[in-house]
């Protein structure tokens, strides 16, 4: 990570927004890139006249389970222009993201916890391991919610 400012004229924060990524390289599907383009948009505080912030996923842990809180992204903002890549499933609709990266980072950082216990990640222990449910109405019962719609390939 590199941090650095200079009064509020340039402000640099760097993170490897490809570390997780890599390593679902694989296992889960890849992810798209999108790009904006404009002027600053209003919910950020006065930004210097030169921000640079790159950023993994952003998540936290709550009851024991990963929750998601942002897409990877690279933001530059130059006095009153606006570059902005991030990557997601789909554009603009973080909310959307948020089964594929709960269900990644149960796989890279969680199942193993459990009584399985496992120094390298499986999917398959991730999947059986996994503790979260949905109520199915044909079913009319709770059912996982496990989706394999994200991996790339099927056990």
């Amino acid at each position: 990570m590199i941090l650095y400012r200079f009064k509020n004229w340039i402000y640099i924060n760097l993170i490897n927004p490809f570390r997780t990524m890599n390593k679902l390289r694989g296992v889960f599907k890849p992810l798209k890139c999108y790009f904006r383009f404009g002027q600053p948009n209003k919910w950020y505080s006065k930004p210097a006249l030169i921000h640079i912030v790159s950023q993994d996923v952003d998540w936290k842990d709550k009851y024991n389970s990963p929750r998601f809180e942002g897409c990877p992204y690279i933001w530059i903002h130059i006095w009153k222009l606006n570059l902005y890549w991030f990557w997601g499933l789909h554009q603009f609709q973080f909310s959307k993201d948020e089964d594929y990266w709960e269900q990644a980072l149960w796989y890279l950082h969680y199942y193993g916890n459990t009584s399985y216990g496992s120094d390298k990640p499986d999917i398959r222990k991730a999947r059986e391991s996994w503790p979260w449910t949905i109520w199915n109405e044909k079913k009319n019962s709770w059912t996982d919610s496990w989706n394999d719609k994200f991996l790339i390939k099927n056990d």
